[in-house]
């Protein structure tokens, strides 16, 4: 497991439960995008109080955190996967389509945004699509 994903929780003073350490563990191991419902059915083998409501908790607190950002794929089901980029810059991501590997796209092709028809840009977010080396 990544030790910047957990000092990051210490930094903010959360605690490194033995599920949010499964679930981290989980995304190292699958490096992958998953929905809460894989994870939850993997955890389930362990942890015999595990519910979904809770696993949606972490996963979205690991969101905040800048360790997990959320994939759109599938219509309306919601999948994770984890952030690689350590820098706390801003930066993109990519999806393999085939098997939803997730990596970092470092660079901001949108430097025009800042002064999008007199709007004040709070933030913005774009996911790249594409097949990864693997699965083509």
């Amino acid at each position: 497991m990544n030790a910047e994903h957990l000092r990051k929780l210490r930094q903010d003073h959360f605690k490194i439960t033995p599920k949010r350490r499964a679930i981290l563990e989980l995304f190292d191991k699958e490096d992958r995008c998953l929905t809460p419902e894989i994870i939850w059915d993997h955890l389930k083998k362990t942890f015999k109080q595990s519910g979904l409501p809770g696993i949606y908790r972490n996963l979205e607190l690991f969101v905040k955190q800048g360790i997990l950002i959320r994939i759109d794929r599938d219509g309306r089901k919601r999948y994770y996967a984890l952030c690689h980029d350590h820098s706390g810059l801003h930066h993109h991501h990519i999806v393999c389509v085939a098997c939803g590997r997730v990596d970092d796209f470092p660079v901001c092709h949108f430097p025009e945004i800042k002064n999008a028809k007199g709007y004040k840009i709070l933030s913005h977010s774009m996911q790249i699509n594409g097949i990864c080396r693997a699965c083509q």
